[in-house]
């Protein structure tokens, strides 16, 4: 079973069933959403840069207003393509219940232990606030981006092809892969790439909030964002192509340590 497959068995009892609907959503440049019928709203990050190119190939954004919130969810599953994966996993995150739970809203402790000696830091996504946060504070950051290697970016981002995953994932003792993984479904395989890793972190926008589901997967710890009251006013700016920073005056966060870290080498 895969982690995807494993999130929406754990998702099914708090969504399927439950008379929820999807009653407004975006589509932008950079973030994706949904409001559900309980009022409660999820954005995604959006990675734009594996769509198709075509008029009138994305009908499902129309037609999910008005559906069964369970039908849409599923579709983090068996979306076409990134975009309608997205809009499913921002279903499930407007429908978890977990952010309601104190037990899993944890100290974020992820970054606590780093050294400046010894830690080489993967990033699976370019990450800007982590590289200014913890980049002089360990030996070397190693980032991998498949959109950036598609197509450049304009935020000046130094990354390693990611062809080079497999050779160098493996020197990294502690690992930040991006939830948007969960989207395109390569977590699985990322991970496995992971070999030296004592803590590794699965986290963002992107991610489906349903910790227990990612036990025994090789995560040590799981992080996303749950959206306030009043999200609802981020659809006109993000249909405007409004990013992340306006994104964040919404949200909070939510972190989950799975897993103790492994004893350093």
């Amino acid at each position: 079973m895969t982690l995807m497959e494993k999130i929406l068995k754990e998702a099914e009892p708090h969504i399927k069933g439950k008379g929820l609907t999807v009653v407004d959503g975006v589509i932008g440049l950079t973030f994706v959403g949904v409001k559900l019928s309980n009022g409660r709203c999820h954005f995604v990050y959006l990675m734009r840069e594996a769509l198709p190119s075509g008029d009138m190939i994305f009908p499902y954004g129309q037609q999910m207003i008005g559906m069964d919130a369970w039908d849409v969810a599923q579709w983090a599953l068996t979306g076409a393509e990134d975009l309608q994966r997205s809009l499913g996993v921002a279903v499930l995150n407007a429908a978890s219940p977990y952010r309601d739970m104190p037990e899993y809203n944890q100290y974020h402790d992820f970054y606590d232990d780093i050294s400046k000696e010894d830690t080489v830091l993967g990033l699976i996504g370019f990450m800007p606030p982590v590289i200014k946060n913890y980049g002089d504070k360990v030996k070397e950051i190693i980032c991998f981006d498949r959109a950036i290697d598609m197509q450049g970016t304009v935020e000046g981002a130094v990354v390693v092809p990611m062809e080079r995953q497999a050779e160098l994932l493996p020197t990294c003792n502690k690992v930040t892969i991006t939830g948007t993984t969960m989207i395109n479904h390569t977590t699985e395989d990322i991970v496995s790439m992971c070999t030296g890793a004592e803590d590794i972190l699965l986290g963002g926008f992107s991610l489906p909030y349903y910790p227990e589901a990612y036990r025994g997967s090789g995560i040590t710890a799981v992080g996303s964002v749950w959206f306030k009251e009043g999200a609802e006013a981020l659809f006109k700016p993000l249909s405007l192509a409004a990013g992340r920073l306006k994104v964040r005056e919404y949200t909070d966060s939510s972190y989950y340590r799975l897993e103790p870290r492994k004893n350093k080498k």
